[in-house]
């Protein structure tokens, strides 16, 4: 794996959370980041959204959709709407995402994946800005994976997000957005 944590501290420079073979989080904006093409490739090559993560980790929301798009339509299922609602939060509907992410928490409550949805709910609001909602879907992901013993870097992904937004809540208007990045497009 070639994702290290650089720095445990989410909210400073050059920030990175551990995540899988071929990519990390970065920590300023809580979004997957793949740093190793083929490492990535090699790990999802069974995976039918790869055409998807690819382009959507790899910076390219506008060419995500349409393989999210047709991903949904031939697989309607819940992690495939999830992706839609990625791929439109990186394109900056940020509304849209929220809805619907709201209709997939609806859909998985009690199921091991709600925590998962309130995670990436979480990321929409962070995208946004909207740094108080943010805080409480990190929250209420971080209850969520601690009840049901969810895996320990799960668990810490959704601490260091929540603590990362709450660094944002303290500092004053002008200093929040320094470091953080917004999708393109």
């Amino acid at each position: 794996m070639t994702s290290h944590a650089s720095d445990p501290h989410p909210g400073t420079s050059g920030g990175r959370i551990p995540g899988g073979p071929g990519w990390y989080m970065d920590a300023l904006t809580l979004l997957p980041v793949i740093e190793d093409v083929q490492e990535f490739r090699d790990a999802h090559e069974h995976d039918r959204a790869l055409p998807v993560l690819e382009r959507l980790w790899g910076g390219r929301p506008e060419e995500a959709e349409p393989f999210a798009l047709a991903l949904a339509a031939a697989e309607p299922t819940i992690r495939h709407r999830a992706l839609i609602a990625d791929v439109r939060r990186d394109l900056g509907r940020i509304a849209w995402a929220v809805a619907e992410y709201g209709r997939l928490i609806d859909l998985s409550r009690g199921t091991a994946r709600e925590a998962v949805l309130w995670q990436h709910l979480g990321k929409v609001h962070f995208v946004g800005q909207d740094y108080p909602q943010a805080a409480r879907a990190f929250a209420t992901a971080l209850d969520l994976r601690l009840r049901d013993n969810t895996a320990e870097e799960l668990v810490a992904s959704s601490r260091l997000a929540l603590q990362r937004t709450k660094l944002l809540l303290s500092a004053p208007a002008r200093q929040r957005n320094r470091g953080v990045t917004r999708p393109c497009c």
